[in-house]
């Protein structure tokens, strides 16, 4: 059989290297326009997501968003009492003191609001009423000049951990209406449930309204829902240490209002 010349043999040797080589450089350079066309495809979601969030911290969407997967998110484990039994009190978690034009200590429009949510449920189905924190005395006193008595008093919490802690101190409770604002009722449900109480939510009314034509309100309820977003995941990874136990406190403080109680923001 003859044999093809060496320096043919040579040539279509490197031939073969060379079409090697350039299918090589053509599939590197494909997989290197496919990279790149991820790369500005996900660049540009990534920025257009960014930009219609900013838009909607402007808008109801946001926080309007923000509650509904609060509301969704799963509670811890409960006893299986607390979830059989029907609510059989209220709880009213106060939002925070004001001063009036006086100087005299009055409730702000957060406290006030969930008063006022008390009363409204009360009047449809009266049941006991647990008043819950450093406002206390004054939410009983809104709600006894609104012809509603028999009231039950804790004095003593000053965050959402410590309402739930010494509410369950104050009077054995399974399962509670609880009343505060919508953006606080995911955390302060989640702290009842940690301390084997199951509740219903009743929001009360925000101080602000949402409202299409105005962005500002529409900001501060984004910067709000922001706020609970993070306090929820502060209370999940890392509870805060300012938490006292049922322990620390006495049966006597939770029933004496505090002397002087500091203006304060919503917890």
């Amino acid at each position: 059989m003859p044999m093809a010349p060496l320096g043919t043999m040579s040539m279509w040797s490197k031939q073969s290297w060379s079409n090697r080589l350039w299918r090589h450089y053509l599939r590197s350079a494909e997989r290197m326009i496919k990279l790149f066309r991820i790369i500005n495809a996900t660049f540009l979601l990534g920025a257009t997501t960014v930009i219609l969030v900013l838009i909607s911290l402007f808008t109801p969407l946001f926080s309007q968003a923000v509650v509904y997967i609060l509301a969704h998110l799963p509670l811890p484990k409960m006893p299986p009492v607390a979830i059989s039994s029907p609510p059989t009190a209220y709880v009213v978690l106060g939002g925070g003191l004001t001063n009036d034009n006086n100087n005299q200590i009055i409730l702000n429009r957060y406290s006030l609001n969930r008063a006022r949510a008390a009363a409204t449920a009360y009047h449809d189905l009266p049941l006991p009423i647990v008043l819950s924190g450093a406002e206390a005395p004054w939410l009983g006193q809104w709600l006894i000049e609104h012809g509603i008595d028999g009231l039950i008093s804790e004095n003593a919490s000053m965050n959402t951990c410590e309402n739930a802690r010494f509410t369950a101190k104050r009077i054995p409770l399974h399962h509670v209406y609880l009343i505060t604002d919508s953006y606080h009722m995911a955390r302060a449900r989640r702290q009842f449930a940690l301390n084997g109480i199951n509740s219903t939510a009743i929001n009360a009314p925000l101080p602000v309204i949402r409202d299409w034509m105005e962005p500002a309100q529409n900001l501060s309820h984004s910067r709000r829902a922001v706020y609970e977003v993070a306090a929820y995941l502060r209370d999940v990874i890392r509870p805060q240490a300012n938490c006292r136990q049922a322990k620390e406190v006495t049966s006597q403080q939770l029933l004496t209002p505090r002397g002087k109680v500091a203006k304060t923001a919503d917890d």
